[in-house]
């Protein structure tokens, strides 16, 4: 990869997360998208209060695919667009 490329890629993913409307809609998708699979995946532990019982690496994860699925999708319409 030559140093030209290089520095294109680097100022596309600063455009990326400087870009104030593309991140508040990821944190939406993410929050919405994300509380509806973590009540889908831990039902259990939330209905019977078993807080210690929570995965926190698969909460954590479950918030963060939809971020940045949001965060790429919208980055890629742009660019295309």
């Amino acid at each position: 990869m030559g140093r030209q490329e290089h520095n294109k890629k680097r100022n596309l993913l600063k455009s990326i997360f400087s870009d104030k409307a593309n991140l508040m809609l990821a944190i939406k998708m993410s929050l919405i998208v994300g509380t509806t699979l973590n009540c889908i995946n831990q039902w259990e532990c939330l209905v019977n209060q078993e807080l210690d019982q929570l995965n926190i690496s698969k909460l954590l994860i479950t918030y963060s695919v939809p971020f940045f699925v949001s965060l790429y999708s919208t980055s890629i319409i742009k660019l295309k667009g």
